[in-house]
């Protein structure tokens, strides 16, 4: 008698247990809630136009979590904006680099002022080895720097002995190089010259799931992943949407967690009755 309540028991359990694990497998593939996005699918290390700009997916890849764990999936897109505008700025009386010359920066203190001065910055010692007649070295006096003679050992001061120097004028709206590049003049303020070239620029953002990125074209993305084989670029505008979705899964997830509890609950139930079939019986 006691083997075959435990025999019930048995397969009460075991068909409890079959019947939830069968429920979740299909499921799974048939009831989990699905995102209906509209968006630019990019797989990994592949390249994809949105709008007027190529982009390239750089390997998609997985974290590592807690523990060893997998982490979020997570890659790397990159694009060059061509449409890049550089800017610089040379300060008033500092110096820069022309035509391999080194020249100090002037503006003049004046209202409305819209161009500046390049004055050649005069290499005194090569000056001074190149001219016979003076020391090689200069003497300072007073604070005020003089050039020696050698005949007579008479002075004068080093502003008075130098030639002018080289001086040239760009005005706002001429080219002018800047650090390799062939800049306009859009500004000349008394304090400093503001500059301007067209150019490049390589721009690289990291797409996480459900992050928000801004691409070329100034709008708002986030990502979708498809697993580790690509990605989606949706519009922001569909973020509610995404939202929703992300909550419905959660919920599923929630459900299916409870059929995987009755599944291991009834598994050690049959086990259990089954066990109890085989206890010695008293008397």
């Amino acid at each position: 008698m006691q083997r075959r309540a435990a025999a019930i028991y048995f397969v009460f359990f075991l068909v409890v247990g079959a019947g939830a694990y069968a429920y979740i497998g299909v499921a799974e593939q048939t009831s989990q809630p699905q995102y209906d996005l509209d968006g630019t699918m990019v797989e990994s290390n592949e390249t994809v136009a949105i709008g007027e700009t190529e982009y390239t997916l750089n390997g998609i890849h997985r974290t590592e979590g807690e523990h060893g764990s997998g982490g979020e999936l997570v890659s790397e897109l990159t694009w060059t904006n061509d449409s890049y505008v550089g800017t610089g700025s040379i300060s008033h009386n500092s110096t820069t680099e022309y035509q391999n010359e080194s020249y100090r920066v002037l503006v003049a203190n004046e209202t409305g002022v819209s161009e500046f001065t390049l004055e050649a910055q005069q290499n005194v010692s090569a000056i001074l080895q190149a001219d016979p007649a003076v020391e090689n070295t200069t003497a300072t006096r007073d604070g005020t720097e003089y050039v020696v003679y050698r005949n007579n050992d008479t002075i004068q001061p080093l502003a008075e002995y130098l030639p002018e120097p080289e001086r040239r004028t760009v005005s706002e709206g001429e080219t002018f190089p800047y650090e390799g590049n062939d800049a306009t003049v859009v500004n000349v303020t008394t304090s400093e010259v503001r500059l301007e070239w067209d150019s490049s620029e390589e721009n690289t953002v990291e797409l996480i799931e459900g992050g928000n990125v801004t691409l070329a074209d100034g709008q708002q993305y986030f990502a979708n992943y498809h697993g580790e084989e690509s990605v989606s670029l949706v519009p922001a505008s569909q973020y509610s949407e995404y939202v929703q979705t992300n909550n419905e899964r959660d919920s599923f997830q929630t459900r299916l967690n409870g059929l995987w509890g009755i599944a291991i609950i009834s598994g050690l139930a049959a086990l259990t009755a089954l066990s109890t079939a085989y206890l010695p019986v008293r008397g």
